[in-house]
């Protein structure tokens, strides 16, 4: 979401009228004022289509000053007809009765640039420190917005391998061990939408806010300079360089790993 430079914004408040031609036969000129930038706040909207008693809800991440910064609303009680409040981000809908999430959607500013993805939600049973990921798929059965289980994966002859994007995260710490993109996909905004839709995640499922600890690759270090302002104050100042390779695994290293 580029905000115009100063002296643009400047510039667009004068027009110069051609010489030998009458003001009068111009159209109006309005001048343009500056885009306003991005809100640093992410509340969160419960709704529901159908009202409280219907069977599918949707978390909402909206990026706007409406409500402070993390502020849960519920809106179920009123019948949203499919419309999102103004500035939304993602959308996670899930079942009420068992909290399964069945599709994502993600406004046209995080999805207008990624492919057309699907999702698996993994939580890793045989970790020390409880931990999920969710992955990104392009193509195969699956419509986009999906969200499935690694054994509908499997039942649909792909392996998890195939993702093209990935980020896994601790659950009771909020730590982001790694956000992971395939280069055919990447500069596309992949990591941008998995980051937005693993916080939606997290509120449904009561963990701790995402957070990076400072220990950061330079490929890690350069997207989290570009992080949207809502996760400014969750993200560590760079203390530790790591390498690019991904040669180890011992443990949590915040934003740093990429899929080679």
């Amino acid at each position: 979401m580029p905000t115009a430079t100063a002296a643009h914004a400047e510039s667009t408040h004068h027009f110069a009228l051609p010489a030998r031609r009458s003001a009068a036969a111009h159209p109006h000129l309005v001048a343009l004022e500056t885009p306003p930038a991005p809100s640093a706040s992410v509340w969160w909207a419960r709704i529901a289509d159908g009202g409280p008693g219907s069977r599918e809800h949707s978390l909402v991440a909206v990026n706007s000053e409406r409500f402070a910064d993390g502020t849960p609303v519920d809106m179920t009680a009123i019948r949203s007809a499919g419309r999102r409040p103004a500035g939304w981000l993602v959308d996670v809908r899930y079942r009420s009765t068992d909290g399964a999430v069945v599709h994502i959607d993600a406004c046209a500013d995080l999805a207008g640039r990624s492919p057309s993805l699907w999702f698996a939600e993994v939580h890793h049973a045989t970790s020390p420190i409880a931990a999920s990921s969710l992955m990104a798929f392009t193509g195969g059965p699956f419509t986009p917005g999906a969200v499935v289980t690694p054994r509908e994966v499997a039942a649909a002859g792909l392996r998890m391998a195939d993702r093209v994007g990935e980020i896994r995260w601790y659950n009771r710490s909020g730590i982001v061990d790694a956000v992971a993109v395939a280069p055919e996909v990447r500069r596309r905004g992949v990591a941008s939408l998995l980051v937005s839709v693993a916080e939606a995640l997290r509120v449904l499922r009561g963990w701790a806010p995402l957070r990076s600890d400072g220990r950061l690759t330079d490929a890690g270090a350069a997207w989290l300079a570009d992080a949207p302002p809502a996760w400014r104050s969750r993200l560590a100042d760079r203390a530790e360089v790591l390498p690019d390779e991904d040669d180890e695994d011992d443990g949590p290293t915040g934003v740093a790993r990429l899929l080679r």
